[in-house]
């Protein structure tokens, strides 16, 4: 900018003006935050740029010449799968509003996430994902020292072992991979210069899987937060009892339920709950889907008639037409339905850490479960996931028809199926 010479600055709203005087730059007019505490940084990016962040931001934000940017969270989907096939090394900053995550590339593959959010430490994560009690997390955490990690107090202790304490880190690094995309906007640096991860996490699964399954649970969670209201009402659909015996003393989701037990609406659980709201509000939407509890009004949402959709609406049409049958079937033959063993195969169809085809208590898909599969198909690749799933679904079905039933039972079935989805 030449010396005297200015420019205009504006957003909805607000308008500013960047005036060069001397050496330096003005800017002024509009509200930039509501904090006016709040100090500011510039960081020079090169001779056509300057950033302007918070102190905090500046702080805790690489600030790497390597690029920073703003975008919303399918545009950064399609982002990391870029960096994946350019075979890209270094570590992606991400800005989430309540805390910095890093997330470390090494060649184009996931290597290693971490956060300064207490939440997303190792401990928290296992002990919301149901691995260890409270107890043994606050015992342990209790023995880390500069020269003690808490996964080597879990080894020491015999509550891990070296297997064990692996694919809790692999959870660790999906948890916050996935939690990058619970918020619309993200803003993220880039810098691939020393940018070595502390360690390495290898994945079975592809790249492009992982980070479609993070944003596939990003939209789920945005789609239910859509649909809450801070006056919302949670309603326990068993008697705490009934609950305290299906969640053990002392794990998270006991913990929770005691919770909603004594603060019913969704204001009051978060100001109760000691995690972000974020995480509190994914604890409640798990527990919505497995019919632990509802809200009210109801906050289902259903995207059913879009286009789309109409693939994986017939697989949820043709699914609760075969499992009518077949529990017919089982019911005239005066067998008991294997439902546990059902509950255990579709819960295996599932991501680790990621329900989203979960059954209700009588074994059918419930519209809970259809409304949060529904609200992960933004692409015709994850509809196609989703159908191939709910076909395993109906196979598994006949086969266990045909191994527990009469042969003709289960090949009549297999008609009936066949003819009406022909």
């Amino acid at each position: 900018m030449e010396p005297g010479k200015t420019a205009a600055l504006s957003k909805p709203g607000n308008s500013y003006t960047v005036e060069r005087q001397g050496t330096g730059i003005l800017v002024s007019g509009g509200t930039i935050a509501d904090d006016d505490t709040v100090a500011w940084n510039a960081k020079i990016i090169d001779e056509k740029r300057i950033l302007l962040l918070s102190d905090d931001a500046a702080g805790q934000m690489l600030n790497a010449p390597a690029g920073m940017a703003k975008c919303r969270a399918d545009i950064f989907k399609s982002f990391l799968i870029g960096l994946h096939q350019s075979k890209w090394s270094g570590v992606i900053s991400i800005d989430t509003g309540y805390g910095i995550k890093r997330v470390w590339l090494s060649s184009g593959e996931l290597a290693f996430a971490a956060s300064n959010i207490i939440d997303d430490r190792l401990g928290e994560v296992i002990y919301r994902e149901e691995r260890i009690t409270i107890d043994e997390l606050t015992d342990s955490a209790a023995q880390v020292t500069k020269a003690t990690k808490f996964g080597q107090v879990l080894l020491a202790s015999g509550i891990f072992s070296n297997a064990d304490l692996w694919n809790a880190l692999k959870m660790q690094v999906l948890q916050i991979v996935r939690s990058l995309f619970m918020i619309d906007t993200i803003y993220f640096e880039l810098d691939s210069v020393n940018q070595y991860a502390p360690t390495e996490i290898v994945f079975q699964e592809s790249f492009e899987s992982l980070v479609d399954d993070a944003f596939s649970y990003g939209c789920s969670f945005r789609s239910f937060v859509s649909r809450l209201r801070a006056e919302s009402e949670i309603e326990l659909l068993a008697p705490v009892a009934d609950l305290h015996h299906r969640f053990a003393s002392g794990s998270f989701l006991g913990d929770l339920v005691s919770l909603i037990e004594t603060h019913k609406n969704v204001e009051s659980l978060l100001d109760a709950s000691k995690l972000i709201d974020a995480y509190t509000i994914a604890a409640l939407s798990s527990l919505v889907n497995h019919g632990v509890c509802k809200i009210h009004p109801d906050p289902d949402s259903d995207q059913r008639s879009l286009p789309l959709m109409a693939p994986l609406k017939t697989k949820f049409d043709s699914l609760a037409y075969v499992y009518n049958l077949v529990r017919k079937a089982f019911k005239d033959a005066g067998k008991d339905f294997p439902l546990i063993d059902y509950n255990s195969f579709v819960a295996s169809l599932n991501p680790l850490g990621f329900p989203s085809l979960f059954l209700d208590p009588d074994g059918t898909i419930g519209r809970n479960c259809v409304s949060t599969v529904f609200s992960q198909c933004t692409s015709q690749e994850r509809v196609t996931y989703f159908c191939n799933r709910i076909d395993a679904m109906i196979q598994f079905l006949l086969q266990i028809t045909s191994d527990v039933l009469d042969f003709k039972i289960a090949g009549g079935i297999r008609r009936d199926f066949r003819s009406v989805s022909a």
